[in-house]
C-alpha cells in the first residue's frame, strides 16, 4: 500500500511516499526546478516517485495533504470582512485567490488518487517532529508564520496521538514579525531570514532593542504584533508601512545597499527580542504540561542561532528539531497524522534524512576526459586520497548518493573543507559560494569527539542549533567558528562514509572536524544530479569534485 503526502502553494512545496506505514522517499520540487522555495505543486517530484517506484495511480490508497483548505478560506474571509469597503483592491483578490487556490489543489490532487485526507499545517508540523523523534511522550511546538488561522501551536504528544492547542491565530505572528523585519533590512522574506540571524552576531541589540520589543510581545498568554505598523494582513505586496520607520528611526536597507552598523545593530535587536519571546512562549507552555521533551517545528525551527540555548533559557531538557521543520516537511507529518488517526503506523519515521533521489554516476562522466578522472576501488583509499587534499587546502565538492531532504545539506551534496586554515572561509563565501563575507559556515564533527570542542548538551544530527566553540578552539576553528564565537554543529555518527572520511582527516591533523556547506551557490538551489555537482565544480574555484569514488581533478 502506497501513501503520498503534498505540501504545495505556499513555500517549499515537497512530496513523499510511503509504502507499508514506513517513509521510503522524499523531496522538494525545489530540488527539480532549481527554483528556490518553489511554491507549485510538486508535479516533478511526483513524476519522479511513480516512474522510480513504478507506481501507477490504483496503487495509491491515500494522498494526503498538509492543510486544510476550508480552515484556510475562513481566515481568508474573515480577514477581508472588515475591510472590504476601506480595502476593496486587496478584499477581492484575496477572495478570488483563495476560491482559485481551493479549486487547483482539489484538481491536482484527484489526478493521482480519489482518497483525499486533509490534515491541518501546525498538526502536520507537529506530527512529523514527534513521530520522528525517540521520545515516548513530549511536548510540541510549532512555529511559523502563518497556518489556515493559526500562526502559534502547541501539542501534548504520545503514540496515540497529539492533543492541540492554539496559542496564537492570524494575524499575530512571530515568524511573520521576523520576515516583516528581514524584509526592512534589505533580504527576501521566507528566503533571507538566515542572513538576517547571520548579521545579527555582528551588531550591538543594545541601541534598538527598545523600539524593536515595541513591535511585539507576548504576555499572559497572547502574542501581539503591532498592526498599526505591520500590514501584511492588508497587503499582498507590503508586510510593513512608513510608521515602521518612526518607531525604529532607522532608514529602510534596499537590496542592494551596503550594510552598515545600524543595520547589523537593528538585525542584532531583532534577534534578541525573537528570542525573548520563543523562550517566554516555551515556559507559558509549562502551563500545560510538565513534560521537559521539546519536539521544534514550523519555519522558525530553522533559527538556529535561538534553538542552541532553549535548553539554557528554558525548562526544557531535551530538544528535537527534524531535518525539515518548515513546510516541506509537512508532506510527512500529513502522512504520518493520516497514518496515527487510522492506526496504521507501525514505527517511528525513519531519522535517515537521506530520502531524494540516487543517480547513476557513469552515465554523467562519458563526456570528462578520461585523465582528469581518478576511479577508487576501495573507500579507503578514497578517504586517504580526500583527506590529504583537504588537509593541504584543497576544496572539495562532495557528492554522494540519495539526496538530503530539508535545508541543510548533510554529508551527501557538501563542499567540504579544512577549518582550520586562515583564509579558508572568505576563499569559500568570494569565489565558491559567491555570497555575503558576514554568511558563517557549519562544522561537521564525529560524535564521539563532538564535546572536547562545543559546548553541547545532545547530539545535533541536522545542524539546526548553533552552540559554542570552546575558547581553546576559537582560534584554531578559524573557518567554521562565528564572529560571535559560535558554530552551528552537525552531529556525525559512525558507520558512514563521511564519519570515515572525518576519522581520516583527524588521523593527519588531529581535529576530526570540517568545514561543510551547501553544494550550490548564492541563488541556487542544492546540486541534484551529477551533472548540476559537475556544472557547479566548474562553474566556480572549487579544486576537486568528488562523484561516489571517482575524483574529478580541473
Amino acid at each position: 500500500m502506497y501513501i503520498i503526502g503534498i505540501s504545495a502553494y505556499y513555500h517549499d512545496s515537497s512530496a513523499c511516499l510511503f509504502k507499508n506505514g514506513e517513509l521510503i522517499f522524499a523531496c522538494e520540487e525545489e530540488k527539480f526546478t532549481g527554483i528556490k522555495h518553489d511554491s507549485s505543486f510538486p508535479k516533478n517530484t511526483l513524476d519522479f516517485i511513480f516512474k522510480t517506484f513504478k507506481i501507477k495511480r490504483e496503487n495509491v490508497s491515500h494522498i494526503c495533504y498538509y492543510e486544510n483548505p476550508v480552515l484556510k478560506f475562513k481566515r481568508v474571509k474573515d480577514n477581508i470582512k472588515p475591510q472590504i469597503f476601506k480595502n476593496p483592491i486587496y478584499s477581492i483578490n484575496s477572495y478570488f485567490k483563495i476560491t482559485k487556490n481551493i479549486r487547483n489543489i482539489k484538481k491536482e490532487l484527484l489526478k493521482y488518487c480519489d482518497n483525499v485526507f486533509y490534515s491541518e499545517h501546525h498538526l502536520a508540523h507537529q506530527y512529523y517532529s514527534f513521530y520522528m523523534s525517540d521520545y515516548k511522550e513530549a511536548n510540541c511546538l510549532s512555529v511559523d508564520g502563518v497556518g489556515e488561522i493559526d500562526t502559534l501551536s502547541f501539542g501534548i504528544a504520545n503514540n496515540s496521538g497529539i492533543e492541540y492547542k492554539t496559542i496564537s491565530k492570524y494575524p499575530h505572528s512571530i515568524g511573520l514579525f521576523y520576515s516583516a523585519m528581514t524584509s526592512y533590512l534589505g533580504f527576501k522574506p521566507n528566503e533571507g531570514e538566515y542572513k538576517m540571524m547571520g548579521l545579527s552576531s555582528y551588531g550591538d541589540y543594545i541601541p534598538l532593542i527598545d523600539r524593536v520589543r515595541k513591535l511585539i510581545t507576548f504576555e499572559n498568554g497572547e502574542l501581539k504584533c503591532d498592526m498599526n505598523v505591520f500590514c501584511w494582513d492588508k497587503s499582498d505586496k507590503l508586510m510593513f508601512n512608513e510608521k515602521l520607520y518612526n518607531i525604529l528611526r532607522v532608514e529602510q536597507r534596499l537590496p542592494n545597499e551596503s550594510i552598515e552598523i545600524i543595520h547589523k545593530n537593528l538585525a542584532a535587536s531583532v534577534q534578541k527580542v525573537y528570542e525573548e519571546i520563543l523562550f517566554k512562549i516555551i515556559n507559558y507552555t509549562n502551563k500545560f504540561s510538565s513534560n521537559t521533551n521539546l519536539c521544534l517545528s514550523g519555519g522558525c525551527a530553522y533559527n538556529g542561532t535561538a534553538n542552541g540555548k532553549i535548553l539554557k533559557k528554558t525548562h526544557i531538557k531535551s530538544l528535537w528539531i527534524p531535518p525539515a521543520p518548515s513546510d516541506a516537511g509537512s508532506c510527512i507529518g500529513a502522512c504520518v497524522h493520516y497514518l496515527v488517526k487510522n492506526n496504521l503506523l507501525k514505527q517511528r519515521i525513519n531519522k535517515n534524512p537521506f530520502l531524494g533521489p540516487r543517480y547513476n554516476y557513469e552515465y554523467y562522466l562519458k563526456e570528462i576526459k578520461k585523465e582528469k578522472i581518478l576511479n577508487f576501488i576501495l573507500d579507503s583509499k578514497l578517504l586517504e586520497h580526500i583527506s590529504l587534499q583537504l588537509k593541504k587546502g584543497m576544496v572539495v565538492g562532495w557528492y554522494q548518493g540519495r539526496c538530503e531532504f530539508g535545508a541543510r545539506a548533510l554529508g551527501n551534496r557538501s563542499i567540504l573543507a579544512n577549518p582550520t586554515l586562515d583564509g579558508m572561509k572568505d576563499k569559500i563565501n568570494k569565489v565558491i559560494k559567491k555570497r555575503e563575507g558576514f554568511r558563517p559556515f557549519a562544522p561537521m564533527v564525529t560524535k564521539e569527539r563532538q564535546y572536547d570542542f562545543f559546548e553541547m548538551v545532545e547530539d545535533i544530527p541536522y545542524m539546526n542549533q548553533v552552540v559554542r566553540v570552546k575558547d581553546e578552539y576559537v582560534d584554531v576553528l578559524k573557518a567554521v567558528t562565528h564572529v560571535d564565537g559560535t558554530a552551528r554543529v552537525q552531529t556525525v555518527k559512525k558507520n558512514t562514509k563521511i564519519h570515515n572520511l572525518l576519522i581520516k582527516f583527524e588521523q593527519l591533523t588531529g581535529i576530526p572536524i570540517l568545514l561543510n556547506t551547501s553544494f550550490n551557490v548564492k541563488d541556487k538551489t542544492m546540486v541534484l544530479t551529477p551533472q548540476d555537482a559537475i556544472d557547479t565544480f566548474y562553474d566556480t574555484e572549487m579544486d576537486i569534485l568528488v562523484l561516489g569514488n571517482y575524483v574529478i581533478y580541473k
